[in-house]
């Protein structure tokens, strides 16, 4: 997707103010999925407008509804002050309102402003001596230098939940906050006489599976992918052997030809008129695209799982109610009333306790789900992006029909 490096940039340095062409490939979706959509969820590949646009992504509610969060019961707590939060906007700004921003005010006395995540104002704030936020919720790869590059603080968040942290690479500035995954999907309907690929060994297999194929225009994923259909075991995906997966990728790129998509939306549009069998996509994708009548399902083996993060950045002006929000978010109540509204998964593993089990086949980390995932490294990313990029735009716009 991207030609640039997503990196942070070095502080001292003005940076471009990040547009979509300067985010990683499920940022970039997220963020053309904000601009399209209304009410529910957002997170990945959008991008082309049209009526594969229209897609909802929430799940429906399920369940019974959990009371409130313990330890927050004095309404008093934060009364009079002002918690500033920016997350992605459309969707998932409406389901955190709903599931953590509203109630955690109604428990601490608080006051919540919104604003959308934009690394590009929170660097000329920061550069500038002013303030931008007191919490916000970032990308995992972004988050791995946010402390180096002096963009977020370091307030021991790593052990507000532990185990996530360890699953998701999180870190005493930055903490998950939900998972999502990209998986392989399929046609219902080209799978009748056999059975869908269970790995991608299998889905390069052209013999078995002769359809035509799509993947993401960007080597996050793509890469990953090949080097398990070239038989790399996930335990030593990472380091990325870059050359090795565009080896892989020659292999099936006559099977993809004009399907390598920019958005999160195409794969699920194509598999939903015909024009591949199978596609790499978004997990919640998937069951949006179910949810409008598609014939479409999932396979979540070797499917890759990543975390966005919350951090508290330099400037914020109140960093003790934002680690505050943080533990609320981060409560076995929060995590799952954000699991009923859209289909991310928790990272706090009690939540699972309170979801109805037909919503939680839907979550990534869902222990039946998680076990078939590889988490992404992403520090492997965050210091070899640039590098992956080049050489796989340098792979790819070389191709004939590319």
């Amino acid at each position: 997707m991207s030609p640039r490096e997503s990196r942070t940039p070095q502080r001292g340095q003005r940076s471009k103010r990040h547009s979509e062409r300067d985010r990683p490939p499920w940022e970039i979706s997220r963020r053309r999925l904000l601009s399209t959509m209304t009410g529910g969820l957002a997170l990945a590949a959008v991008g082309c407008g049209g009526q594969q646009e229209a897609t909802s992504l929430a799940t429906p509610a399920g369940g019974t509804p959990v009371g409130p969060v313990p330890g927050f019961d004095d309404p008093e707590r934060w009364q009079g002050r002002t918690l500033r939060i920016g997350a992605w906007g459309a969707e998932v700004q409406t389901a955190l309102r709903n599931a953590t921003w509203t109630p955690f005010a109604a428990a601490t006395g608080c006051r919540v402003s919104e604003l959308t995540t934009d690394y590009g104002q929170l660097d000329d704030a920061i550069r500038g001596g002013q303030t931008y936020a007191d919490v916000l919720l970032v990308d995992a790869i972004w988050a791995q230098t946010a402390f180096d590059q002096g963009y977020a603080q370091s307030l021991g968040l790593s052990a507000i939940n532990p185990d996530a942290s360890v699953t998701f690479g999180g870190s005493d500035w930055a903490i998950p906050a939900y998972a999502y995954a990209l998986i392989g999907a399929y046609r219902r309907d080209a799978m009748t006489t056999v059975m869908p690929p269970m790995g991608w060994e299998e889905w390069w297999n052209t013999s078995r599976y002769p359809g035509p194929r799509a993947l993401a225009r960007d080597p996050f994923g793509s890469f990953e992918f090949a080097l398990l259909a070239e038989g790399v075991e996930p335990a030593d995906l990472y380091p990325l052997d870059a050359a090795r997966a565009i080896d892989g990728l020659k292999a099936i790129s006559g099977r993809i030809v004009d399907r390598w998509w920019d958005s999160g939306a195409e794969p699920i549009h194509w598999l939903g008129t015909q024009r591949v069998d199978l596609a790499s996509a978004w997990h919640y994708r998937v069951f949006a695209g179910q949810h409008d009548g598609l014939a479409v399902d999932l396979v979540w083996d070797e499917g890759v799982v990543i975390a966005d993060q919350w951090i508290v950045p330099v400037g914020a002006r109140e960093p003790e109610i934002a680690v505050d929000y943080i533990r609320y978010a981060l409560s076995a109540q929060a995590q799952a009333e954000l699991a009923r509204q859209v289909p991310l998964g928790p990272v706090n593993t009690e939540a699972f306790a309170l979801l109805d089990p037909v919503i939680t086949t839907k979550l990534p980390t869902a222990p039946a789900n998680l076990s078939r995932l590889i988490p992404v490294d992403a520090g492997w990313w965050a210091g070899n992006r640039g590098e992956a990029v080049q050489m796989f735009n340098s792979w790819l716009l070389a191709r004939p029909g590319s």
